[in-house]
């Protein structure tokens, strides 16, 4: 059996500890969210960062592309798939509506993705990564917290754990950072 003054000590004593920090990493306000057509996306700025979790409904590829003009054309376009226990994301940039590729392998070009991780769960796939708000890559996107920007969700059949298959499904919405 246990002491309820112990109980209400802990409580007061993880209170306190929280009401001290910047933030509260169980606080679920410190991420905005937009959900389409069985994609979940979760982001939030930290610092000259952004911080994002995809989820989407495949066990494929995912892929989030932001500010671009038309689908994945001129956008930002962060793919990832999982693989066993490991997540492999890219950088890529959106060349037409239909068509992304490496930023690496576009003159100029770089990854600027860190803090990678992912997990596969009754058929959907979710990436975490980080990336800057400006990364001074040619073929990524300045985001700016505060603006508006295009979003796309793309992913690819179930079990299509690569960077080049085709898509199954493509949707885009907007956000605000």
């Amino acid at each position: 059996m246990f002491n309820s003054k112990y109980v209400l000590l802990s409580v007061l004593i993880i209170l306190i500890l929280f009401t001290g920090c910047d933030e509260n990493p169980f606080d679920p306000n410190n991420w905005n969210t937009t959900s389409k057509d069985g994609f979940e996306l979760k982001w939030r700025v930290s610092g000259s960062d952004l911080e994002v979790e995809l989820e989407g409904p495949s066990s494929g590829w995912v892929a989030v592309g932001f500010g671009g003009s038309y689908l994945m054309h001129d956008a930002n376009i962060i793919i990832g798939y999982v693989s066993g226990s490991s997540a492999h994301i890219r950088d890529d940039f959106g060349i037409d509506s239909n068509t992304h590729e490496s930023d690496s392998n576009l003159q100029g070009g770089e990854q600027n993705v860190s803090d990678k991780s992912g997990s596969e769960s009754s058929g959907n796939t979710e990436i975490r990564f980080t990336t800057p708000l400006d990364s001074g890559d040619l073929w990524d996107v300045a985001l700016t917290e505060g603006q508006s920007y295009n979003i796309v969700f793309i992913c690819g059949e179930d079990g299509a754990d690569d960077f080049t298959s085709d898509y199954k499904t493509i949707t885009s919405t907007s956000i605000t950072l």
